[in-house]
């Protein structure tokens, strides 16, 4: 979360960062600009004045006109400037300057215009590094409708553009600087804010995987973040009192319904001596009363083994680790019940997250169930890796399987099929292996055989 927060907010950070260095930019070509621009046009001013006395001077006219060319080709021969002085008929008087001859550029048509007519032309144009055209500078030589001739100066602008980019530079440095101390800091902030929700997702996930006893840690981060990490754990903390309590009473209660039952069950079968045997109904009476209290026991024994298994924890280990020589065993049982066994367990050095009370403990259930309820021939046990990195443990038998409702409901608490009732067993053996996978992330589910029978499936999630 941490790295998509950092990718959505460092853009952002650029961006501003542009929209402040390309305004930053503009402005150090415009000054420049206008300090190039507003220089000339002094020296143009002088010019003009020059260059006013000289058309209007009287007598002295030609020699101030030579006097003026010659300060002329001197100014353009000092700043590598063409310079194009006019009459009002738009004639060429002088042209001086490296490789100047003729008329003006056509750029300066439209200011020579103006400077005509008495206006001082706006200077609109920006110099820009990658515009090598030169700065063109028009002035009157006259003022209002006494203009009688006009100075046009084409200004090389490489000096300027070297300005500009020498303080592009140092402002792409300093942006570069400031962008980097950002988005470094970008890094550590979003760390501090995101510290309690990451805390928060570990806590989550352990409690997710039974450690009810995780909490989260309620220092560092936002305020509101704090709030909801202490907020987290006090709900974590009700539900692992509930859990508990929970636990404690149905434990409580199965040991305090042991010895009643028990006591019952013997006062039952002190009554045996006592029935006649002419008297059937007496013995079929007997008998039933009997197999009640032996499926309430059964019941309670349930009870308190799923309280056992509930409390034990939860752990990673590979599939060999956790199932050890178990096919072995399965093989017994499979051979007591009078199923021929077949065990193929393949990348067996998969870890996994086992459930609690272990992975062989959720599969020998299985494979006790397959050997007392399916009245089949064949038992086999599959497991194999899954693209995820889980585990897939498959118990199938060729027996008389089940129908699609009694699949779906065979994982309920004391739900038994019909034609099982008289079988010994107290109906949680699958709804407790069930739970237990799925605290665990993983997962049970129930299909028929191909060809007759009933498949468990077990899938364990990556450890």
């Amino acid at each position: 979360m941490r790295r998509r927060l950092v990718v959505a907010v460092a853009p952002l950070l650029v961006l501003l960062l542009l929209g402040v260095l390309v305004p930053t930019a503009a402005t150090i070509a415009e000054r420049h600009t206008a300090t190039l621009v507003s220089d000339r046009l002094a020296d143009a001013s002088r010019f003009s004045v020059l260059a006013l006395t000289a058309l209007t001077g009287g007598t002295a006219l030609e020699a101030d006109l030579a006097r003026l060319r010659a300060e002329l080709d001197e100014y353009a021969d000092l700043y590598d400037t063409g310079v194009w002085f006019l009459d009002r008929e738009r004639h060429v008087l002088h042209a001086t300057g490296p490789g100047q001859a003729g008329s003006p550029p056509d750029t300066a048509l439209p200011r020579l215009t103006g400077a005509m007519a008495g206006r001082l032309p706006p200077l609109d144009r920006t110099v820009w590094p990658w515009d090598t055209a030169d700065e063109i500078v028009v002035t009157p030589v006259g003022r209002d409708s006494q203009v009688v001739a006009a100075l046009v100066f084409a200004v090389p602008t490489d000096t300027v553009r070297g300005e500009i980019l020498r303080d592009w530079g140092l402002l792409g440095g300093l942006f570069a600087l400031v962008a980097a101390l950002v988005i470094g800091a970008v890094g550590p902030m979003t760390r501090w804010i995101l510290r309690p929700v990451t805390d928060l997702e570990r806590s989550a996930a352990a409690v997710r995987a039974g450690d009810l006893g995780a909490r989260a840690a309620p220092a560092g981060g936002p305020p509101e973040l704090r709030h909801l990490a202490a907020g987290f754990n006090d709900m974590v903390e009700a539900v692992h009192r509930t859990i508990e309590r929970q636990q404690r009473f149905v434990a409580d209660a199965a040991h305090q319904l042991r010895n009643p039952i028990a006591s019952a069950r013997l006062s039952v079968e002190n009554l045996a001596p006592h029935l006649s045997e002419r008297d059937p109904d007496a013995r079929a009476t007997y008998d039933d009363a009997v197999d009640d209290l032996d499926r309430m026991s059964s019941v309670v024994d349930g009870m308190l083994a799923a309280t056992a298994l509930r409390d034990r924890p939860a752990g990673t280990a590979t599939v060999a680790g956790a199932l050890g020589r178990r096919a072995e065993i399965w093989r017994g049982v499979a051979g007591d019940a009078g199923l021929a066994f077949t065990a193929e367990l393949a990348d067996t050095a998969t870890t996994v997250r086992e459930p609690t009370g272990g992975l062989a403990a959720a599969v020998d259930e299985l494979v006790a169930n397959a050997c007392r309820l399916s009245a089949g021939r064949t038992l086999t046990v599959r497991g194999a890796a899954t693209p995820d990195g889980g585990y897939r443990l498959t118990v199938a038998d060729d027996g008389r399987g089940l129908d699609p409702a009694g699949r779906r409901r065979a994982t309920e608490r004391f739900w038994r099929s019909p034609r099982d009732q008289n079988v010994p067993g107290t109906g949680l053996g699958l709804a407790i292996v069930a739970q237990v996978l799925d605290d665990a992330g993983g997962a049970l589910s129930l299909e028929a055989t191909p060809g007759g029978g009933l498949t468990a499936v077990v899938t364990v999630s990556p450890g």
